[in-house]
């Protein structure tokens, strides 16, 4: 029926976007994954795509591609599982725990304890425990959407693809059920969120500390300086911090000490004239800042703050 649904409301829209293109199998999970996450939550097929655009501030064809199984980016499918209230896992299990039919082209692996693995989506490894079925044979493979393979390093589930791309090519297995776990090791993100306003400050911090990172709140630059700089990986700063006062200095010693750490600047003073448009152009492109205009929507800023931290994550290996 979603299929169904999501094929009549494509068939309304401009045939140069419905030009076929080629579908990762870790994409198209995701795809299939929030879009029945959106009909949960009672958007119908025909709104998905707008709705998504404006999640996750994309254009409305580059989200029509998407969920046709298009690359998704981590902090799109954070951003909108968290606008719907869901954890990743809940978004993953309602597809992953689903049985898939028996195939006379695969082999038992003789086990069906579950195992600590790795889930490989859009270039993410996500921690996952995952209950494992029969062998795949060769010619198979192209129709199972989700695999496993293991090597020195332990379980990986993914797509065909996904597995190929870090060199996993076989033997593979059939995946019955994932379920995404907390990974243990991993340090949760820190973001500092400076403004004067302590109760946006503290509103804004309680937002991140609820979607699994770690955010403290500052009402000065001078607070802030206080701490050690290097303790955080992300800042969201109000770009007026008192009257006659802009972050700009803050922004300089805060990229002075951390180069490639996201830094968000908002306001809601740029109409009245409390900032000035030539004080934040200078900051965007001298300092590699981003900026949002309030009101700001919580899960889109999470998804920049998030997808610059993956870049930076990627850029790294």
């Amino acid at each position: 029926m979603l299929m169904n649904d999501r094929m009549a409301a494509l068939e309304h829209q401009d045939p140069v976007l419905l030009s076929e293109e080629p579908r990762d199998p870790s994409s198209a999970l995701a795809a299939d994954c929030l879009s029945a996450l959106m009909e949960r939550h009672g958007v119908p097929a025909r709104q998905q795509a707008a709705t998504l655009a404006q999640i996750t501030d994309i254009s409305i064809s580059q989200a029509r591609r998407k969920l046709r199984g298009a690359v998704w980016l981590f902090g799109e499918v954070l951003a909108v599982a968290q606008h719907f209230g869901e954890s990743l896992d809940q978004v993953f299990a309602q597809q992953a725990s689903r049985p898939l039919p028996a195939s006379p082209a695969l082999d038992s692996l003789g086990s069906t304890a579950s195992q600590a693995a790795r889930l490989l989506v859009d270039g993410q490894e996500l921690p996952c425990q995952v209950r494992l079925g029969a062998q795949i044979r060769s010619g198979a493979a192209g129709h199972v959407a989700l695999a496993a393979a293991h090597d020195a390093r332990g379980w990986w589930v993914g797509g065909q693809a996904a597995l190929q791309k870090v060199g996993l090519r076989g033997p593979h297995y059939l995946v019955n059920q994932v379920s995404l776990t907390q990974d243990g090791q991993a340090k949760p993100t820190r973001i500092a969120v400076v403004d004067d306003d302590l109760a946006s400050a503290e509103a804004l911090g309680d937002w991140f500390n609820e979607t699994g990172y770690r955010a403290d709140a500052f009402t000065s630059a001078a607070q802030l300086l206080g701490t050690a700089l290097s303790d955080y990986d992300a800042f969201v700063v109000d770009l007026i911090l008192g009257v006659g006062q802009t972050a700009h200095a803050l922004v300089e010693q805060i990229r002075a000490a951390r180069p490639v750490a996201p830094i968000v600047l908002l306001t809601g003073q740029l109409r009245d004239g409390a900032a000035t448009e030539a004080d934040l152009t200078t900051l965007l492109r001298t300092q590699g800042v981003a900026f949002f205009e309030k009101p700001v929507r919580p899960a889109v800023l999470t998804a920049t703050i998030q997808s610059k931290l993956d870049r930076l994550a990627n850029s790294a290996l």
